[in-house]
């Protein structure tokens, strides 16, 4: 496993952290679980944020993490091979996620969590961690909380691996950046695409080749546009509706919803 404390920094101009706080806006930091008191806690636990390069590993599938490590800029990856070397991206993180919650409670991870870009991450040590759930409810709700929202996206994305073509996979999953992005306004948005062909491959169980050729027909038909690595969506309702995509899977609102006991 290569530390995230180790890593180099980067020069001022190539990444900088989007928030002053370390946590702020991070998915820890926007529960609605937490008291104002247990966000001050979190906050105290974490490390300072570092800068890691794209194509790195936090953690490698299998090796144990002492550390929980969140996204605070840039994107990432979990990552699952086969004995032929065949890749799986289960998941990618962006911005706010945290890449590995599995390690509150597993000495080995199933998975590897590596940048796709250079990144910025902050992270939380995993004795903190569990005594801070064991202290306060709301960081042990929220917790839970966003395990059952990784389970309920796993869902979803292996029903598009299983039972969607590659037109209707792409679009879903571009909807779902979309959301996860807070990027959408209105009927329309736009954000950062780093992703390449291979890695939307390898996240949709797909050829670059077939990515290439179904990105293309999305452009043909006018729903999306890619601008100097940048994602276009000129009409959201046209392209979830492609994808077949309910966003009520993300569970973006209803943590608001929920009264604390």
């Amino acid at each position: 496993m290569i530390e995230v404390q180790q890593s180099r920094s980067l020069p001022d101009n190539r990444i900088a952290p989007r928030h002053a706080s370390r946590l702020e806006g991070t998915r820890l930091w926007t529960s609605q679980f937490l008291s104002r008191e247990e966000k001050h806690a979190l906050e105290d636990s974490v490390l300072p944020a570092k800068s890691v390069r794209a194509g790195t590993d936090l953690v490698r599938e299998g090796e144990r993490a002492d550390s929980l490590f969140i996204v605070a800029d840039g994107w990432a990856c979990r990552y699952t091979t086969t004995r032929e070397g065949g890749r799986q991206l289960p998941t990618l993180l962006v911005p706010g996620d945290i890449g590995n919650l599995d390690s509150l409670l597993f000495d080995r991870l199933d998975y590897g969590v590596r940048t796709l870009t250079d990144t910025m991450i902050v992270t939380l040590p995993r004795d903190r961690a569990l005594a801070l759930a064991a202290q306060y409810p709301g960081i042990a709700r929220t917790f839970t909380w966003l395990a059952l929202v990784e389970n309920a996206t796993l869902g979803k994305w292996a029903l598009s691996l299983g039972r969607r073509s590659a037109k209707e996979r792409l679009a879903h999953l571009l909807c779902e950046l979309s959301v996860r992005l807070d990027v959408e306004d209105g009927n329309e948005s736009s954000f950062a695409f780093p992703l390449t062909q291979e890695q939307v491959a390898d996240a949709l169980g797909l050829t670059s080749v077939h990515v290439n050729r179904t990105m293309q027909q999305l452009r043909t038909d006018g729903v999306v546009a890619t601008e100097n690595r940048r994602m276009v969506i000129p009409n959201v309702a046209q392209l979830r509706h492609i994808g077949g995509f309910d966003p009520r899977y993300l569970h973006i609102d209803q943590s608001s919803q929920i009264k604390l006991a």
